[in-house]
């Protein structure tokens, strides 16, 4: 019966181990999701590749005899910012 009690003794001594192992683990991963969720985000955030979809550039298509058939005008939109900072301080003035 010693050599019973002695394999028992070691298995509930290894159960307890992953489980202190395990509460360890869990309450390490709740404390960075929970505390630190923020930062590791914001890390995320910058470490991330964006796609945008942009529209192709078609060209000029000629027919067979050499003629252009469609060509493709690109259009360009300019804008102002009047509340700018840099407008603002100097008030238009150049000093």
């Amino acid at each position: 019966m010693d050599v019973k009690r002695d394999i028992l003794w070691r298995v509930y001594l290894s159960f307890i181990g992953i489980v202190l192992l395990s509460v360890l683990v869990l309450g390490r991963a709740f404390y960075i999701q929970r505390f630190q969720g923020n930062h590791w985000r914001s890390m995320s955030d910058s470490l991330h590749q964006r796609f945008v979809a942009l529209d192709a550039e078609r060209g000029t298509i000629y027919s067979e005899d050499g003629q252009m058939l469609s060509t493709s005008i690109p259009t360009f939109d300019i804008y102002m910012d009047f509340n700018a900072d840099g407008l603002r301080e100097k008030k238009g003035s150049d000093l």
